[in-house]
């Protein structure tokens, strides 16, 4: 999987790096592999934002986080785009097994 760590209005420390590609490590591993990922730390007056955009096979995940701690935003968004692959996985499972038991729910 491709990662691009961008900041916008802030530069990037070893430590923030460091700490992104741990989440990044620890995403689920489902059949569906994320092609790219693209994780944005934004400074703005209300905080710091953060920005994942997860590109799949057939769909695009996005998470965002916004706290005044860059760290508990990047946790807070990593979260979010876990339960999003989850949940993914989830409907195409239960979608895929549907189809082939023959139960028309």
């Amino acid at each position: 999987m491709d990662v691009e760590i961008t900041g916008k209005h802030v530069d990037i420390t070893e430590p923030m790096e460091r700490h992104i590609r741990q989440h990044v490590e620890k995403l689920p591993p489902y059949g569906e592999k994320i092609h790219y990922l693209t994780v944005t730390v934004a400074v703005d007056s209300g905080g710091q934002l953060v920005e994942i955009i997860a590109e799949c096979q057939r769909a695009r995940l996005v998470a965002q986080a916004k706290s005044h701690d860059v760290y508990q935003s990047i946790d807070e968004a990593f979260a979010k785009v876990a339960r999003q692959i989850a949940r993914r996985h989830d409907k195409l499972v239960r979608n895929k097994r549907g189809r082939h038991d023959g139960s028309a729910e």
